[in-house]
């Protein structure tokens, strides 16, 4: 994947910055995924659903296989993460060590990110490489999200 030949893309949370993501798709070597998986990384909601409009794949992933939605879990976006899944982001989508949305959310405590997954139908079962599921991730974080696993027919 290559990088914007420009200075990086910013955004500030909130703000659209139309004129940037146009340029940045627009000039030679930009990579559309890059900038779309750093607007969910910062909860950038309306500079992703402009991306996804424009085309960009609401499932790309980067060079260790992390979507846009697995960046929105991680950081407790929920506005972007329902944006993400209602354009059909993948939810049992899974990086290159096996961490899924799911798993990201659980890991961090984001109860509200964990119950939108699995409302989108996530597998409570996945396990990443380590041999961790959601449940497993979430121990140390949230007994609320512990529970809420549990009741989906996560097993520890």
């Amino acid at each position: 994947m290559q990088a914007l030949e420009s200075e990086p893309v910013q955004f500030a949370p909130g703000k659209v910055h139309m004129e940037i993501i146009q340029a940045s798709l627009g000039s030679k070597g930009a990579d559309g995924c890059a900038v779309l998986m750093r607007a969910a990384m910062i909860g950038n909601t309306s500079a992703v659903t402009a991306l996804l409009e424009r085309g960009v794949d609401v499932n790309g992933r980067d060079e260790s296989g992390r979507t846009a939605l697995m960046e929105a879990a991680f950081g407790g976006h929920g506005e972007t993460a329902r944006a993400l899944i209602e354009r059909g982001a993948d939810v049992n989508a899974c990086d290159c060590d096996g961490w899924t949305a799911l798993m990201e959310g659980a890991s961090k405590g984001r109860l509200n990110i964990v119950k939108m997954i699995l409302e989108a139908g996530a597998d409570v079962s996945a396990r990443n490489k380590n041999g961790w599921s959601a449940l497993s991730a979430s121990a140390r974080r949230s007994s609320k999200i512990m529970r809420l696993l549990k009741e989906a027919g996560a097993e520890t």
